[in-house]
């Protein structure tokens, strides 16, 4: 038979369900507070972690800016180019682990700094081109004239300006040379997941 409560805020017919509906009141109370103060854990750490975060980029120097910066651009560079021959020797060397190809540039980071995040002066090139032969600069030159033409390339070889970046340039940089690799490798899982 149904129970009946003779008063609106009686839940139990007798003290042995008392107990039991007590116990589950207060389980379920627990488990609320416990919930809450998860969430407000996780909301402090959190905080917490965005605070640490941005003071450790606020007090990153501009060596480390720049090293960043061009992490993002041979990132970028490496991966448009992925999958297309040294532009110097036009091998396709085996693929080991650490990669085989990296992004060279026709005419080096030191002698000209302006030219460092310039596309033009930059292509894939194999470790062995890039690394033991110093750039190998006259195939580079071949490699670039027949993929930018010889107006672009002499661009290249004409500029002699000074510049300087600053921070802010620096950090411009790197969002957007990561967004467009993000892209391109988003592209490439794409059409690889079409593919199969």
């Amino acid at each position: 038979e149904r129970f009946k409560p003779d008063r609106v805020e009686t839940w139990w017919c007798c003290p042995e369900h008392r107990e039991e509906y007590c116990i589950i009141l207060y389980r379920k109370d627990r488990e609320r507070r416990q919930k809450k103060k998860s969430v407000a854990d996780k909301q402090l750490a959190k905080t917490q972690k965005d605070e640490l975060k941005a003071r450790r980029e606020k007090l990153k120097t501009k060596p480390q800016r720049m090293a960043e910066a061009q992490a993002a651009f041979n990132k970028y560079v490496r991966l448009k180019y992925l999958g297309t021959p040294c532009i110097s020797c036009g091998r396709y060397p085996e693929q080991k682990y650490g990669g085989t190809m990296e992004c060279g540039h026709y005419r080096s980071r030191g002698s000209t700094p302006h030219l460092r995040f310039n596309l033009h002066n930059t292509g894939s090139q194999c470790v062995y081109c890039n690394r033991h032969l110093s750039g190998n600069v006259a195939g580079f030159r071949i490699g670039l004239i027949e993929r930018d033409g010889l107006d672009k390339v002499q661009e290249v070889d004409s500029s002699h300006e000074t510049r300087k970046f600053d921070i802010p340039y620096l950090i411009r940089i790197k969002t957007i040379f990561t967004k467009k690799a993000k892209m391109l490798e988003k592209r490439r899982s794409h059409f690889q997941e079409v593919a199969a």
